[in-house]
């Protein structure tokens, strides 16, 4: 059993800064809307927008931090904006087992053949309009945009 001056001198001992914060999901989805309805209506990049939107952050809470897949994540279901996703080919590695795009679960393509065998032809997410085949489909570029109420692109 530890004595009992080492657990008081632990309890003195002053508490660290922390040195991130995490913004809430509601301000982040606020702030991304804001930034598409703002000056610049899109981003070929996901690094452009990822940089508007921190600087954003940013103005009232100087610690503030957000990784890419959190951004996607929260982006794509905000009424407003669009993402659109490039994709390449590869060949051969390892089918995935979780969307590249927004982590949600891939779920099997089925199709019926002329002998009545359902066999599996790819992947789709549950979530978002990610789908993969024999060849893996790697997204390579984001875009965000701003989108009317079905979801297409403004501008």
């Amino acid at each position: 059993m530890p004595e009992k001056g080492a657990t008081d001198a632990r309890r003195t001992k002053p508490r660290r800064e922390p040195k991130f914060r995490r913004p809430s999901d509601e301000l982040v989805r606020r702030l991304a809307r804001r930034l598409v309805r703002g000056g610049k209506a899109s981003f070929d990049s996901q690094a452009g927008f990822h940089d508007a939107l921190v600087a954003l952050l940013r103005r009232d809470e100087p610690l503030a931090v957000l990784g890419g897949a959190r951004l996607r994540r929260l982006v794509l279901d905000v009424p407003g904006i669009r993402m659109g996703v490039r994709y390449t080919e590869r060949p051969n590695g390892p089918a995935p087992t979780v969307c590249p795009v927004c982590g949600s679960p891939l779920r099997p393509i089925h199709n019926r053949t002329l002998t009545g065998e359902s066999i599996v032809l790819g992947q789709h997410c549950t979530r978002c309009e990610y789908w993969t085949h024999r060849e893996r489909r790697v997204p390579v570029r984001y875009t965000f945009a701003r989108a009317g109420i079905d979801g297409r692109r403004l501008d």
